[in-house]
């Protein structure tokens, strides 16, 4: 009994990342979810989390409903579809809204800066949004999508500077993802220079291999498959679990 305190410590150090590091979640966090302390997963599943998305947000949602099914105690957490604000008063966990329309990222953008600035934003721990790949089609401005971002995501740090938003990178497809590259490598320069928590969504799409989406992770060239959905889960954990105990969050 006396070695359990030592390996659970250890765990700890070595599935999280350090108090001075930037949280992202990329491809090297996906096994790193297996060694998550039970505890770090309940700290998570403490805290509210909002979560703005469409399709590709639906099959990391899937990916978690996955790990539950398997351990429901170890993974489990409670969500809201759509939820407001006296949802996340009565309750701690994970609550996800359809975000805009696809292919309209200025849309997605202002949708979630309303709700976020408002008694949604004051009611959560966690904030995010993500864009999806028909966002960022061949020929589209990704700088212009990236400042627009930027800026609402700005403005709701000012009103709620507690908030912990988290960035996401637009997700890939096994080809064809110029425009979606270069949000990607905006979104992660801004991220590093500005300490950020990121979800690296393409880099778990690639596996840390390129700029375009292995095949091995889709059935489609763009949504996650089953494989895919549970290794976007898992990074997710990860990244919840990273941002539950990070100092000023016990």
């Amino acid at each position: 009994m006396k070695s359990l305190l030592p390996i659970a410590a250890l765990l700890l150090l070595t599935a999280l990342p350090c108090a001075a590091d930037v949280v992202v979640a990329d491809h090297a966090c996906v096994d790193k979810a297996d060694d998550l302390p039970k505890e770090a997963l309940d700290k998570a599943r403490a805290r509210d989390v909002l979560f703005g998305h469409q399709s590709v947000g639906g099959n990391v949602l899937e990916g978690l409903a996955a790990l539950a099914e398997q351990d429901g105690e170890r993974w489990g957490i409670e969500r809201a579809e759509d939820p407001d604000a006296a949802w996340f008063g009565e309750n701690n966990g994970l609550g996800d809204f359809y975000v805009g329309e696809n292919e309209d990222p200025m849309r997605k953008i202002a949708d979630f800066r309303e709700r976020a600035m408002g008694d949604l934003g004051g009611a959560v721990d966690v904030a995010m949004f993500k864009l999806c790949f028909v966002d960022l089609p061949e020929g589209s401005r990704p700088k212009e999508v990236f400042e627009a971002a930027r800026k609402a995501i700005e403005d709701v740090e000012r009103v709620h500077p507690k908030l912990d938003i988290v960035w996401w990178t637009c997700p890939i497809e096994t080809g064809g993802n110029e425009a979606r590259n270069e949000y990607n490598r905006l979104v992660r320069s801004y991220c590093r220079k500005n300490l950020k928590p990121l979800f690296d969504i393409a880099d778990i799409e690639s596996n840390g291999e390129g700029d375009a989406m292995k095949e091995d992770y889709t059935d489609d060239g763009g949504h996650l498959d089953e494989d895919g959905r549970a290794r976007a889960a898992r990074a997710f954990w990860w990244l919840l679990a990273s941002l539950a105990t990070q100092p000023g969050d016990e």
